[in-house]
């Protein structure tokens, strides 16, 4: 019998591991690590401990905005993000600093890295350009 579990993006079946189909560029959103839970917060100067993670649309509009799930953690927190950002199907991700272990977790699930400061939903109208 052929057994399958989902584990995060990964498909196990059979012992062998495939990865799941990702959003379409025009379909992925845009996280902001933020200092507060709303457009006009500032960009977080810190990405996998931020306070929140703001989803905005390809649009530019707000369309969720969470406590960070992992900033609490004490240890893995990038690689962590990095998991749960793929799950909301994330496309780029902007913060004021990243972590190594955050940059590599992020290259390897092709989520963008991109530096900002000041207001989030500024931040990302100028990622969009």
């Amino acid at each position: 019998m052929n057994r399958m579990k989902r584990l995060g993006l990964w498909l196990v079946a059979a012992g062998m591991v495939t990865v799941t189909a990702t959003a379409r560029a025009d379909e992925a959103r845009v996280a902001v690590a933020a200092e507060a839970a709303r457009a006009e917060a500032l960009v977080s100067p810190v990405a996998a401990r931020a306070p929140y993670i703001l989803l905005f649309d390809a649009t530019g509009t707000l369309v969720e905005s969470h406590p960070n799930p992992v900033a609490a953690q004490a240890g893995g927190a990038g690689p962590a993000l990095a998991r749960w950002l793929a799950e909301q199907k994330a496309g780029t991700l902007i913060a004021g600093d990243f972590g190594a272990k955050l940059a590599q977790a992020l290259q390897e699930r092709r989520i963008r890295m991109l530096t900002a400061s000041g207001p989030a939903a500024q931040a990302v109208k100028k990622a969009g350009q």
